[in-house]
């Protein structure tokens, strides 16, 4: 009975082997579809062209230069303009206007900007004549209209589609068209996202309601493109299913990279053009792609890649030569060769007019997956962590200082338009580095060092300059309008660059801008706190952090009674303090003064409410605010058990090893433990099943010389299960018990005999013992195999292993604001967990870490038994399953803003890479470091060994009313400003607000003014995460008109219209649109 099972199982395993390789021709070179690209494309012909049918009649084959440039990779944005963009540009120029009929596409809005900024009034001196006199600007002004240079994409960087937040992507669309309309008066209908690291629904959502008509699109899992291919369906329409009313947008697939289809091509770098070589290429790429799209019979060509053209004039002399060769080769006779633009090419497919046969796609193209067996991008999620703090950062204080000046404006315009303008100009400076950082080789982390530090320095003078923007505006807001233009002046000193400081993470920079330390020490003025909460259409309570008081310090309300304060003794002898602003209104500011204990004498002084600290470290801690304790439990493996409203969380660091010689992690790719080490379970598996057999064919022998008992015989079906539970152990004990450093040596083949040899021995003592012969021998084989698939694949969180194996212990500090319990984790990190008064439901969890070399830091949340992930992004949530069968790398997914698992809901400081890989656990991942290169285009390995503090809030009821709506709180934090005390302002008015109520359920993704002839106009984007219907005027004060607008691009302001004139803000769930309010003089 038992034989005929297993010869049944065998044949079922063959079967079943035979079928997967059958059914997916992508994985093995074996029957592969005749379109489907090989490595090293397109080299010489085989039979997999020579079998398709001949090219149809009447195709034409569209040409498509472009340079496609990274605001920083390899080489910051400088060095890559100094060095290739520059000459691009010029380059691309002289040549278009000395060919009418060639084209060139241009798909970044940054260094254009910047080029025309600094050259673009300049003469050319290179044309003949009357030309040589006119300007670059000049030059490409003409050549857009005559439709020979198109300006693609938009934005002012290509940024990152996951990691990007709501209120980033509609900006960098607003800088990037305002840049365009000021520097050519010239915008773009067409998106450009050939190399972002996947694509989402969202930007899709967005996109088609900013006005554009289609965009391009160039990665996605390689099993999804062979599904789209293969239907030819790699034309489609991109219509989110999770967006309110969104609408399809015409999406073109790049069916190869966005590099020319082969070497040849690259007149950069090879300096003849063999027509007739590159013709027959041309054909053969054809012939690849024309069944990949819809029965059109256009087929588009793109001829560059990476900062080409510097070599302009030789490539497009080579493409002129093929053109005209084509048009008398016998070959040729229906086929069409030409240049087009991106719109030409879309124009001739009639894609723009008929869409009623295209299929319809709803979903996202992530995670990344470029080649078979884990070759997943997921590594983006967590490089770098310090960059994407950074961003997150400086994102809210631009965000912030926007709304200020918007609203200090519509209160009354005190100083001079002109004034106003330069506050424009400083703060449209800050957006466009905060663009900059967006870019997808930004946020991601995947770039160098150097490259790490130049984009950190442009975030850092960016929030200084939005902070001092934000600095002028509050006191305009707040009346104080005397000597404004020496005020303004001061912005400038911000633009001074300073030293890239990777461990400056402390909490207040999340929380506040002071700027007191210089007028509090002395202690003798009082000075005016003004607490903004300008960002946000909901009242919030929020701390206040404070650094450099005086002992003697006292903080009191607007009507001048004293608060709670917390105090800290810094180590140069001065004083930190906290205290709770309550309730700040929306859209307004709240204010407090700061004096000494002679001005309020019912104040304590700072030196008597400290904190207390704990005198021991205890494995136990106890936090409370308000109605609310949380208490902490340490466990083995550092598991952190937090007990409050009747339920426990555990919260634990983990880490992921990363084999540096094989299969390699980097920058882009992240790796799962079992591909990593299978040379590890090869070697143990070779060594087992020499014991077994050993045992099986000399056993008796040996086991009599060695005087070793044999004991009971077990069956192949127990062998079976004896090796199924083996394997099982060589996984668990490989991932959670064997050190890096030995795993590592084995790989290489180095220290073998140290895993062979006792395993080999212990098999063969064990089938000898049990009296296995060669059937059971194979058995125990096969379930060994089989254990180790088993324990890999459900067994996801042994991947990972305890930070540290020990108990942590906590030193707690209690105060009036706060509560903070403290370990230190390891030597690499440290876990802080606080409880505070401004929002007593939620936890503070923060870790600083360093990551060691070739780890991935995770921290695992886990509470429940869900699997089903919910993402915010800033406008809905995304559902995503995780499963057994989905390796670990694949099952991470970019979590910008907020994260929920079942009744864990966890709201991100920065944007985090999220995953389940084990029922009820979340895990963030916070940290990397690689010592080897992943080998996708980055030249230096991801070697970062920056300090990070990453930040979360764990939501401590169980089932939370509207975490979206708290997630716009945290997203928009209050700023604090100290100004000059006088009675005559602030002291009368402890809070205003222009708007006339709360507006919870509405988000500020976007706001802007300007003047005009009949008065002041205000651009406010709005978001509707619940149904609302309320008055414009309820906005701000002195609406005398509104106007909705659907097109969301913030790209130049004009009066309101008739045309779409609206009294009320009326938006469904999840709906966004552009209003603009004019505002009475």
């Amino acid at each position: 009975m038992i034989r005929r099972v297993m010869r049944k199982r065998g044949i079922l395993a063959v079967v079943g082997l035979i079928f997967v390789i059958w059914s997916n021709p992508q994985v093995l070179p074996i029957r592969k579809s005749s379109w489907m690209p090989r490595y090293g494309e397109p080299g010489p012909p085989t039979s997999r062209d020579t079998a398709v049918s001949p090219l149809p009649s009447n195709l034409t084959i569209h040409l498509l230069p472009h340079s496609h440039v990274d605001a920083g990779w390899n080489l910051s944005l400088d060095e890559y303009y100094e060095a290739a963009v520059r000459k691009v540009l010029r380059r691309a120029t002289i040549q278009l206007w000395m060919g009418r009929g060639r084209r060139f596409v241009w798909g970044d809005v940054a260094f254009l900007d910047k080029w025309l900024d600094e050259e673009g009034d300049s003469m050319n001196g290179q044309l003949k004549g009357e030309q040589r006199q006119m300007t670059w600007r000049q030059l490409l002004q003409e050549e857009i209209e005559r439709g020979q240079w198109e300006i693609v994409g938009g934005g002012y960087v290509s940024a990152d589609e996951g990691l990007t937040t709501w209120w980033a992507h509609n900006m960098v669309l607003d800088v990037g068209h305002r840049a365009l309309s000021r520097q050519l008066n010239t915008t773009t209908r067409v998106a450009w996202q050939i190399d972002n690291f996947g694509h989402f629904n969202t930007v899709a959502h967005l996109l088609s309601n900013s006005g554009y008509h289609a965009q391009f699109v160039g990665r996605m899992a390689y099993r999804d493109l062979y599904g789209f291919a293969s239907k030819g369906r790699l034309q489609f329409l991109w219509q989110s299913r999770e967006h309110q009313g969104a609408r399809p947008l015409l999406t073109h697939f790049l069916a190869e990279h966005y590099a020319s289809p082969s070497p040849d091509f690259d007149l950069d770098y090879r300096e003849s053009c063999n027509v007739d070589l590159l013709l027959e290429q041309l054909q053969r790429v054809a012939r690849r792609h024309v069944r990949q799209y819809p029965a059109h019979g256009h087929v588009l060509v793109l001829i560059g890649d990476d900062f080409r053209f510097v070599k302009a004039r030789r490539a497009f002399d080579c493409m002129d030569r093929l053109i005209a060769a084509s048009s008398s080769h016998p070959q040729w006779r229906d086929v069409t060769l030409q240049y087009s633009t991106a719109s030409e090419y879309l124009q001739a497919t009639g894609l723009l007019q008929t869409q009623k046969n295209l299929y319809r796609f709803g979903g996202d193209m992530y995670p990344y997956q470029d080649k078979p067996v884990e070759q997943f991008w997921s590594g983006i999620l967590g490089s770098r962590p310090y960059l994407k703090w950074l961003v997150r950062d400086c994102e809210l204080t631009v965000k912030h200082a926007e709304a200020l000046v918007a609203l200090s404006r519509a209160k009354g315009p005190h100083i001079l338009d002109g004034e106003w303008t330069q506050m424009e100009e400083h703060l449209e400076f800050a957006r466009k580095q905060l663009a900059i950082g967006h870019h997808h080789d930004s946020i991601t982390g995947t770039c160098t060092n150097e490259v790490f530090a130049d984009y950190a320095q442009r975030l850092q003078v960016a929030s200084r300059v939005a902070l001092r923007v934000a600095h002028v505006a509050v006191q305009i807001y707040a009346g104080y309008s005397d000597h404004m233009p020496q005020i303004i002046d001061r912005i400038r000193d911000a633009y001074e660059p300073e030293a890239v400081v990777a461990d400056a993470c402390s909490p207040a920079t999340w929380d506040v801008a002071d700027g007191m330390r210089g007028s509090l020490k002395a202690g003798a003025n009082k000075t005016t706190l003004l607490v903004s909460n300008a960002a946000l259409l909901a009242a919030q309570s929020h701390v206040v952090r404070l650094r450099g008081l005086p002992y003697n310090a006292a903080i009191a309300d607007g009507m001048g009674n004293p608060v709670k304060v917390q105090a800290q003794q810094a180590i140069d002898g001065s004083f930190n303090a906290m205290f709770v602003a309550e309730d700040v209104p929306a859209l307004g500011m709240r204010s407090y003064m700061v004096g000494t204990t002679e001005q309020y004498p019912q104040a304590q002084p700072l030196n008597a409410q400290l904190t207390t600290t704990s005198p021991a470290f205890s494995p136990h801690a106890s936090l409370r605010k308000g109605r609310t304790q949380v208490l902490l439990r340490s466990k083995r493996n550092g598991v952190v058990e937090v007990l409050a409203n009747g339920r426990t969380v555990r919260v634990q660091l983990r880490e992921y090893f990363a084999n540096p010689f094989v299969q390699s992690s980097g920058a882009y790719v992240m790796h799962s433990f079992g591909l990593m080490y299978a040379v590890v379970f090869g070697i143990f598996g070779a060594a087992l099943c020499a014991g077994w057999l050993l045992a099986a064919v000399s056993g008796p022998r040996i086991l009599r010389t060695l005087r070793i008992p044999r004991v009971i015989s077990v069956g192949t079906l127990g062998a079976t299960l004896i090796g199924c539970a083996q394997g099982v152990a060589a996984v668990y004990y490989a991932a959670q018990m064997a050190s890096a450093e030995l795993l590592n040596a084995w790989t290489r083949g180095q220290s073998v005999l140290l895993l062979f040899a006792p395993v080999s021995a212990v098999a063969f003592v064990q089938g000898g013992m049990l009296r296995w012969g060669m059937r059971a021998a194979t058995g125990a084989a096969v379930g060994a195999l089989a254990g180790t698939a088993l324990a890999l694949l459900l067994g996801q969180s042994w991947q990972s292993r305890a930070l540290t194996p020990h108990m942590l212990r906590f030193q707690v500090e209690h105060g009036n604001v706060c509560d903070k319990a403290y370990a230190l984790a390891s030597e690499f990190a440290a876990l802080e967990m606080q409880l505070c008064a401004d929002t007593p439901h939620m936890l503070h969890m923060a870790t600083t870490l360093r990551a060691p070399s070739d780890r991935e830091l995770v921290m695992r949340v886990s509470h429940g038994w869900s699997r089903t992930l919910h993402l915010f992004d800033g406008t809905v949530e995304r559902r995503r399953k995780s499963g057994w069968w989905i390796p670990v790398p694949g099952a991470f997914y970019p979590a910008p803003q907020m994260v929920r698992l079942g009744s864990l809901t966890v709201h991100a400081r920065q944007p985090v890479g999220a995953a389940s890989v084990q029922q009820g656990a979340l895990d963030l991942l916070v940290h990397r470091n690689m010592s080897a290169n992943d080998f996708r285009g980055l030249q230096k390995p991801l070697a970062d060994s920056h300090a990070a503090r990453p930040a979360f809030l764990l939501d401590l009821r169980p089932n939370p009313p509207s975490p979206v709506l708290d997630n716009l709180r945290f997203n928009a934090p209050p700023l604090a400003f100290a100004l000059p005390h006088t009675t005559e302002n602030l002291q009368r008015n402890a809070a205003y607000s222009p708007a006339a109520a709360s507006l919870p359920a509405l988000d500020l993704v976007g706001i802007r003014s300007c003047n005009t002839s009949q008065g002041l106009v205000i651009d406010a984007r709005l978001l509707a995460l619940h149904s609302t219907r309320v008055a414009a005027s309820s906005l701000l004060p002195g609406v005398k008109s509104a106007m909705r607008i659907d097109n969301w691009l913030m790209r130049s302001c004009s009066l309101p219209t008739e045309h779409n004139k609206t009294d009320v803000v009326n938006l469904k769930p999840g709906e966004q649109a552009l209003f603009r309010l004019l505002i009475s003089s």
